[in-house]
């Protein structure tokens, strides 16, 4: 893909778009405006005038890039600025009137601070995570961090991490709001067993569209401070056919686990059947013989709504801070637990742990939600489905 260059200086390539006219701007032609970019004209326009003669003299235009630091290659600076590096100003360091130089770019004037390392950095080094700005360097070392993969007899090439390898919303509000939807279902479907008997197929959409609302609302809600909600929770367009492709494979895989670990269950812990009928009850309600329309309600909820209500709040929503707090490893065994655990089922507790583990790698290797939903659609389909055609077949 052929990279923009700099309006003004053809030779070096563009970093920044001007946010008044528009226009393609290099590292030198850059000019900070709180938290926006310019060019000197529309930065002049918008009474805020470049003051350079206070300043180091800049950089003579060599025509040639400067070199963009990375992890590798520089080691970003940690010492604590001098009491008059800055003058303070609304905002803090970030927001104040910088007289320093950039840390990788002497001469370049300093725009604000790495949140990170604390270096002082120019508007072409500061990158924008979340809410956070951070050097190229901390981006690279932190954020960014490549991964060999082979491609071919003797060829390999770096892949970056996920994109959610940083998550900007914290974990604990997603812990402790976890309890809440079931609290209210289990109240629901009390005040139901309270009554006369009801449909199979109403309970279950009553309890369902309770459950799932709920937690639909408070993802979405929770994410939407920091950019677009579904993009934030993982549902993008990028590698869609192999996400689904992995998906369907995936769900074929967590299937088979899940019935073999169910087969495993009922080996070691039949004597413990009344703890799984003590859990059941929690939800249950007094309905009436189940119909062909309740059936289907049934299965909508269990294979359409299940899926995609589940995996965007477990693995787009918990996973993200989860993997950035624990790792890889302990967030997929943290999250495939707690997804198990809400379920209310002693004997399909190890079968659900090691399908959501599996749907947390499914999104970790596609950085795309719809990998995970479709195993989880091709799981939960072929569980609801087979028992029904083999009633039936006899």
């Amino acid at each position: 893909m052929h990279k923009p260059r700099c309006e003004f200086h053809p030779q070096l390539p563009a970093v920044a778009r001007c946010a008044g006219c528009g226009r393609y701007l290099c590292r030198d032609c850059v000019v900070e405006v709180g938290a926006r970019s310019y060019c000197v004209s529309c930065a002049g326009e918008a009474g805020v005038r470049r003051d350079t003669e206070d300043e180091a003299p800049q950089q003579v235009d060599s025509g040639e890039p400067r070199s963009t630091p990375t992890a590798a290659s520089v080691q970003a600076p940690t010492p604590p600025p001098p009491q008059d590096a800055y003058a303070q100003g609304p905002g803090g360091p970030v927001g104040a009137r910088v007289v320093t130089t950039c840390a990788y770019h002497p001469g370049v004037r300093a725009v604000t601070r790495c949140s990170q390392c604390g270096a002082f950095i120019c508007a072409g080094c500061q990158r924008v995570v979340g809410n956070r700005r951070i050097c190229e360097a901390c981006l690279q070392r932190s954020y960014m961090q490549a991964q060999r993969v082979p491609r071919g007899r003797g060829e390999r090439e770096f892949r970056p991490e996920p994109s959610f390898a940083y998550a900007p919303w914290r974990l604990w509000p997603g812990l402790a709001f976890l309890p809440v939807p079931f609290v209210l279902s289990g109240l629901l479907a009390y005040m139901m067993r309270q009554g006369d008997d009801i449909s199979a197929g109403a309970a279950q959409l009553l309890v369902s569209l309770l459950l799932y609302s709920s937690c639909l609302f408070f993802a979405f809600i929770a994410v939407s401070r920091y950019g677009s909600a579904l993009g934030e929770i993982g549902v993008r367009k990028t590698n869609l056919p192999s996400s689904l492709g992995m998906g369907f494979v995936g769900g074929a895989m967590s299937y088979w686990l899940a019935m073999a670990s169910l087969f495993l269950s009922f080996a070691f812990l039949s004597r413990f059947t009344w703890i799984e009928d003590w859990l059941q009850g929690f939800f249950d309600v007094n309905v009436k013989a189940a119909s062909g329309i309740d059936v289907f309600i049934f299965g909508l909820v269990v294979v359409i709504a299940a899926p995609i209500c589940e995996e965007v709040f477990f693995r787009g929503y918990l996973y993200p801070p989860m993997r950035e707090k624990l790792g890889v490893w302990g967030a997929v065994f943290l999250n495939g637990f707690l997804f198990s655990l809400v379920h209310f089922s002693l004997l399909g507790l190890l079968g659900r742990t090691l399908a959501g583990a599996l749907f947390c790698l499914l999104y970790e290797y596609n950085d795309n939600l719809a990998a995970p939903i479709t195993a989880h659609f091709l799981n939960n389909f072929v569980a609801f489905f087979l028992p029904i055609v083999a009633i039936w077949s006899t």
